[in-house]
Order: structure tokens, then C-alpha cells, then sequence
């Protein structure tokens, strides 16, 4: 019963305007290293996991896309990177990658498919579209911008967490669990390694040619819940010319 953008437990009512605040969900904002001066940056991003500039001082975010579960599955979404831009709008609640929640491409097959949460869109600014779409359920985490001298300046190297089915969509193949790069000229998304030694790979720092790698280990999703193993966890340390391999 509760409503959208209010506390736990909280019930909304047709029309009902949620004031605006601070600190604020579904959004990125900006302070001082002391914490003072909180001010919002840019709404409508569901989660965005990852930021970082680029060295024109272009701000980039990753933000990960609904899942097929719960009051309001959302099917098929995908992850989305976005470039940020003071004041926009990212589309979260009703717009995934611009496209609105409505479109048959989110179908779920949870439940029915979603509806719009706000009503007056053309009182808003629209939605900005993504740079770049990653498939669903891959779940882009961080990201780390390749150094001179690496043979991918200028290029992201992502990390690609997997999928979590059966919690977040219905069984399907395994997607993920690798390392992918984005091209920022073209921003296209080119995979570079997947498989063995990695597991989920959350965290990615490329130093030299060289990529260190977190990687979170054994961990799945099941009926019964997570299955995860103690003490599989890793820093892997991996040649970057070897990814493309």
C-alpha cells in the first residue's frame, strides 16, 4: 500500500504532488567533502551504480535497469548509460532508456504490465535517452576509464555483475559475469572476457595494461533463496591485451 517517492506504508491518492526534497530518491546530487551545500543534480534514475567523468569533465552514470518482480514488474529492461546533465530528467519512474514503461518491449511475465506511476509528463522535462543500452539483466556495475598507454584510452572498461534469475526475471540463460568494454567515440558495447577465472566481477581499476578486478565469487539465486560460498572472492589481476582474446 505504499505509494511512489513517500515514506514506507505511506498511501497516495490520485493527483496527490509529492513536495519536492533533500536528500531525494531516484537521483544524483552533488555536496561539499564536509557534507554541507547537498544540492540535487539530476532526477529519474532508478539506480545509478556507477559514476565517473570523463577527461572533458563530461559526468557518465551507469544506472541499472526494473526487474521482473514484485507490485510493478518491469520485463526485459535493460541497464542504460547515461551522460548526466544538470537538471534532467532520466525517465524513472516511466521511462526506461527514454522509452516509456508502457511500450510492449517491457512486457513482464510477473504480472500485468506496468502503467505510468506520474500523471501531467508534459509538465516535466523529457526523459533523456541513454547513450548506450546494455542487454537485460546484465547488471553493469563500475566502470573505469582506460589510461594512456593501456591500448583503450579513452575506452570504459565495465564490469558485468550477471543476472540474479530466478529473483529478478523468470529462468533464462546465464548473461553477464565478464568484463565488457565501451567505445566513448562510438558508444558501442564490445564484450572482452567472460568465463573462468571470473565469477561476478563487481569492481574493475585498469592500471598500465593491466585490469584489477573484484570479483564477488560464488554467489546465485535459487527457490530457496541466495547461495553463496565463503572465501570464493578474488582480486584478479589480468593483461588487458589477453581480455580481447
Amino acid at each position: 500500500m505504499t505509494g511512489a517517492f513517500v515514506p514506507f506504508g505511506t498511501q497516495t491518492r490520485p493527483g496527490q504532488v509529492v513536495p519536492a526534497g533533500l536528500p531525494a530518491a531516484a537521483s544524483l546530487m552533488s555536496c561539499n567533502p564536509d557534507g554541507s551545500g547537498l544540492e540535487l543534480v539530476a532526477w529519474g534514475l532508478r539506480n545509478a551504480y556507477s559514476v565517473g567523468f570523463l577527461p572533458d569533465g563530461r559526468l557518465l552514470a551507469i544506472d541499472q535497469g526494473a526487474d521482473d518482480r514484485g507490485s510493478r514488474p518491469i520485463g526485459s529492461a535493460p541497464d542504460a548509460l547515461f551522460e548526466v546533465r544538470p537538471g534532467g530528467w532520466y525517465g524513472w519512474p516511466d521511462y526506461v532508456a527514454g522509452v516509456p514503461v508502457t511500450d510492449s518491449r517491457f512486457a513482464p511475465q510477473r504480472g500485468p504490465h506496468p502503467e505510468f506511476v506520474l500523471n501531467s509528463h508534459e509538465t516535466l522535462p523529457p526523459p533523456e535517452p541513454a547513450l548506450l543500452e546494455f542487454p537485460p539483466h546484465v547488471a553493469a556495475v563500475k566502470f573505469d576509464l582506460a589510461p594512456p598507454g593501456s591500448g583503450y584510452e579513452g575506452s570504459l572498461i565495465v564490469a558485468l555483475f550477471g543476472d540474479e534469475v530466478p529473483m529478478t526475471a523468470p529462468d533464462g540463460p546465464r548473461v553477464g559475469r565478464g568484463i565488457a568494454l565501451v567505445d566513448t567515440a562510438t558508444w558501442q558495447l564490445l564484450p572482452l572476457y567472460s568465463g573462468a577465472p571470473l565469477q561476478r566481477p563487481i569492481d574493475v581499476r585498469v592500471c598500465g595494461s593491466f585490469a584489477y578486478i573484484l570479483d564477488f565469487g560464488t554467489f546465485e539465486m535459487s527457490a530457496q533463496g541466495v547461495e553463496a560460498a565463503a572465501g570464493t572472492g578474488r582480486l584478479w589481476r589480468l593483461p588487458l591485451p589477453g581480455l580481447r582474446q
